[in-house]
């Protein structure tokens, strides 16, 4: 319990540093008002962001050969046993990935396994369709996601890939 507490503690303290200050005056050029635009987001400067957002946590954010982001959220801080409902702190993880992830289009592989000595297939599903559910609330398109089932593992693992070339 300590351990969810500090990790909650630390996610809403990035939450808090992450926020962005409007343009000054809000006017572009002429005096007219501009549009507010936020320059594309790379993976790479995505990683970056994310790393800096959950160090000193359980979160793991590293970026892998292929060029994708890996995000990983210990089970224990993701879903209580037996349920497939977003607990608080994979939900402020969340909330990060979406802010960021909005405006992108990038594609989004979420994998959650069951419990430990569960091979509760159906359970794992729920808990990855129960992610992708969440993002998709805060603004994400649902076909950018694809959803995986685990017999086994110890976390939640988000993977942000570009997408593919036309």
């Amino acid at each position: 319990m300590r351990n969810l507490l500090s990790l909650g503690v630390l996610v809403l303290a990035g939450v808090v540093g992450c926020s962005t200050p409007s343009s000054p005056g809000g006017v572009g050029p002429g005096g007219s008002a501009a549009p507010p635009t936020a320059p594309k987001q790379t993976v790479a400067s995505e990683q970056r962001r994310l790393a800096e957002l959950f160090s000193g946590t359980p979160v793991v954010v590293d970026s892998q050969r292929e060029g994708s982001l890996r995000i990983q959220v210990p089970l224990e801080f993701a879903f209580d046993k037996g349920r497939a409902v977003v607990k608080p702190p994979l939900a402020k993880v969340l909330d990060l990935v979406a802010r960021g992830q909005r405006t992108e289009p990038t594609r989004l592989a979420i994998s959650a396994p069951t419990d430990p000595q569960s091979k509760a297939v159906l359970l794992a599903t729920e808990r990855a369709n129960s992610t992708r559910d969440y993002l998709v609330a805060r603004g994400l398109v649902p076909t950018r996601f694809t959803v995986t089932a685990l017999t086994s593992g110890d976390s939640v693992v988000i993977v942000i890939t570009e997408p593919p070339a036309p």
